[in-house]
């Protein structure tokens, strides 16, 4: 645009006056000429609540600076601001106005310096002062009530070049911190060949040929121009600096310099904001007496400075949550319980663990994920026509929420457990976890609803029943696990209390904790206690695969003619638990009053969208690939992994044998007992087996096992812990089994009357 109406007429009464640029001058000429240029246009200054002139020290002497504060007391943020003149010229007095105003306007103590001035003092004299006002201000500055947290710098002209100089400086040294920076119309290249500068010629302002004549006072040597400190725009990188304001002006030859700097600052990742005033010449930021664009650019100017150093918000007192206000599962123990299970190991890294029952780790091979994701992406192409769109599509979009592998799930356990049914019955879960929630929460409808389960039992389903307040009431085991006789006593004790037994719960195959299964003929008369007393039965099988000796026993669901049974599955065993894939086969068949027939799956799936929503694709794509792999035979494919665990079982129970002989057992009141598979046994103590006893265990003979007590939900079982050899290597079970015979028998001393 034109030039500014004030900007002209400052021009005309120069052009009347006979006015001389600066450079015809002598240093001392210009300084006294420039000074006054500066008060006359500068307007009156404002006043302020306190000015105190003081020096600090500097790497060539005392330094002056001056302090201005909107208020008398109090700590304030502080702005330290350098004053221009192309580093030849000026004192504090020229920036008296600015500094006042900003002060005021953005409610922060301005500090002015007096740097050293060139020829005199050769750069880098300037910023080495300016950087060593600005470090004492950190340092020592809360004693005179400025907050070193919130400090910035700022200047204009050379003054704008020298806080710029400061911020790289404080960024690659020793600090300090600095919270934003006020670049006005600074110098930023010494070689500066841009349009602005080549255009800017005026003879009554500030043209090229000023800023060469600055230049050549400030620079002992012009290669040392190449500095970053000298021409900040040069430094090789501008990332990690403070955020910043910078002005320029329409009509300046650093116009273009001033800018290209605002954009590296961006480009680096800076806050930068950029603000061009039209019409304007250099120095218009001081004659704020005069021009209304520099009275606009000192209220932008002290916007960004209140904005910038602004105290941060005290934080809101936190929320305090009311224990007995929340769900009352939340204090029950049996979570804390399953929190405990999954942390103790990690608590005590060098004991050796029988505490968590997880596959051993020697069988995972990362390479596999990768091979078992190409069979499955394979398999969409080839069997069912899928373009590489789609399997995109299938891979990394929202699945079903019943699943993507159900059919593969159908068929492999139709050829592993017999179980024979359509697809549309099985949904995929985010491991068997998630089944018992949707489980429990579709057929436990009222308060009146029972779970029964077995006790000892697995705290998985007892915590999510919790969860879901769904009343639990055990059935103890027998010798040989659940007997049908005692679940049908328990399911007419709860009818005839008003209640409806609504499903059992159970491990039929080496059950978790007590290691203990149910024989073929025991399963059979389970079905006919679950037609008779119209019970669900909720089938877990996370651990069939894993017999110590003789063929599989065949599954309640396999046998299951009535739709009884309600089949829980998991990958976690047979693959991998990182997965987190199991699933849910629920065929029974759901009646609507409309008429409406559905599969319990589906209405499992409804619950299940509103939980997980789907279960992770990529992780069914890769379990999804495994079956495919096997030949839809997991059974066959875990072939090493079940003679690792019958050898690791055989081994636990040689040493028991060992370190625990007959007679000793018989002193103490020891026992245990043999597990025909699965992951655990369960051992009998003449001692409280508590979390107490297990943090002495495990801190002072290194070794992990899990207490029973919260497998009970009777309260009994303290005088138990179960061992799992699933984790361990046979060496580590002889010393495990070593170390715990030493614990115990230091438990039975401390014990003894």
């Amino acid at each position: 645009m034109p030039l500014d109406p004030q900007v002209q007429a400052i021009r005309a009464a120069r052009e009347a006056g006979g006015h001389r640029q600066l450079y015809s001058y002598t240093v001392e000429e210009a300084r006294a000429q420039d000074l006054a240029a500066v008060l006359a246009t500068a307007g009156t200054p404002e006043p302020v609540a306190l000015v105190e002139d003081r020096t600090v020290p500097g790497p060539g002497g005392e330094l002056p600076i001056r302090i201005y504060r909107p208020r008398p007391d109090g700590t304030l943020p502080v702005l330290v601001y350098f004053f221009g003149g192309g580093w030849t010229l000026g004192t504090i007095d020229t920036s008296d106005a600015i500094c006042r105003s900003l002060a005021n306007a953005a409610g922060c103590a301005v500090v002015a310096v007096g740097y050293r001035l060139a020829p005199e003092h050769k750069f880098p004299a300037a910023v080495d002062d300016c950087h060593a006002a600005v470090d004492w201000i950190a340092r020592h500055g809360a004693a005179l009530g400025l907050d070193p947290d919130r400090l910035a710098v700022g200047g204009d002209s050379a003054g704008g070049n020298l806080a710029a100089g400061v911020t790289l400086r404080a960024r690659d040294g020793d600090g300090p911190a600095i919270a934003a920076q006020l670049l006005v119309y600074p110098n930023t290249d010494h070689r500066s060949d841009t349009p602005s500068r080549r255009e800017n010629n005026d003879p009554y302002f500030f043209n090229a040929r000023s800023a060469q004549w600055y230049w050549d006072n400030y620079l002992a040597d012009p290669e040392h121009g190449a500095d970053p400190l000298a021409s900040p725009l040069r430094a090789a990188d501008h990332g990690g600096l403070p955020p910043a304001l910078v002005i320029t002006a329409e009509y300046d030859p650093l116009r273009d310099e001033g800018e290209a700097y605002a954009r590296k600052l961006a480009a680096a990742g800076v806050p930068a904001e950029l603000t061009r005033y039209p019409g304007v010449v250099h120095g218009f930021f001081a004659m704020g007496g005069v021009l209304d664009a520099g009275r606009r650019a000192l209220a932008q100017a002290a916007g960004f400075l209140r904005d910038a150093l602004a105290a941060p918000a005290a934080p809101a007192a936190p929320a305090v949550l009311d224990l007995a206000e929340l769900h009352g599962s939340v204090s029950d123990p049996l979570l804390d319980a399953m929190n405990f299970l999954n942390e103790v190991t990690g608590r005590f890294p060098d004991a050796l663990s029988f505490a968590p029952g997880r596959p051993y780790e020697g069988f995972f091979d990362a390479q596999q994920v990768t091979r078992w994701l190409t069979v499955y992406t394979d398999h969409l192409r080839k069997e069912r026509g899928y373009t590489g769109r789609q399997v995109d599509t299938e891979l990394f979009q929202y699945g079903r929420t019943s699943g993507l592998i159900q059919d593969l799930v159908a068929r492999t356990i139709a050829n592993d457990e017999s179980i024979v049914v359509p697809p549309e019955s099985v949904v995929v879960t985010v491991g068997c976890q998630e089944g018992m929630l949707i489980a429990l929460r579709a057929l436990c409808a009222t308060p009146a609803d029972v779970l029964l389960v077995a006790s000892p039992c697995y705290v998985g389903v007892t915590g999510a029943a919790s969860l879901l307040g769904v009343p639990v009431v055990t059935v103890p085991e027998g010798p040989d696990g659940l007997e049908a006789a005692a679940v049908a006593e328990a399911a007419r004790r709860v009818r005839s209390e008003g209640r409806r037994p609504r499903a059992l719960y159970l491990v039929p195959d080496f059950a978790n904790p007590s290691g203990t299964s149910l024989s073929h003929g025991a399963r059979r008369e389970l079905l006919d206690v679950a037609a008779a007393e119209d019970l669900l039965l909720l089938e877990d099988n996370p651990y069939g695969f894993f017999g110590r000796e003789g063929e599989p026993t065949a599954t309640l669901k396999s046998m299951d003619t009535g739709r009884r049974v309600v089949y829980l599955g998991s990958f976690a065993k047979t693959a991998f638990p990182g997965a987190r894939v199991g699933y849910v086969v629920a065929d029974q068949e759901v009646r609507g009053a409309d008429g409406r027939r559905t599969l319990l799956a589906d209405e499992l799936a409804k619950i299940k969208s509103m939980t997980t929503v789907n279960t992770p694709t990529l992780s069914q794509a890769v379990i999804g690939g495994l079956l495919i792999d096997s030949g839809f035979r997991l059974r066959e494919a875990n072939a090493g992994a079940i003679a690792f665990y019958r050898a690791n079982l055989e081994t636990l129970l040689a040493a028991l044998e060992r370190h625990f002989p007959a007679a000793r057992r018989a002193e103490l009141g020891l026992g245990w007992n043999r597990p025909a598979g699965g992951y655990f046994l369960t051992m009998a103590v003449p001692f409280t087996a508590d979390q107490r006893a297990l943090e002495r265990s495990a801190r002072e003979f290194g070794v992990l096992w899990t207490p029973m007590g919260p497998f009970y939900p009777d309260g009994s079982g303290t005088r138990l812990l179960r061992l799992s050899c699933s984790y361990l290597s046979a060496s580590e079970i002889e010393e495990g089994v070593r170390r715990l015979a030493s614990f115990v028998a230091s438990e039975c001393a401390t014990a003894a009357p």
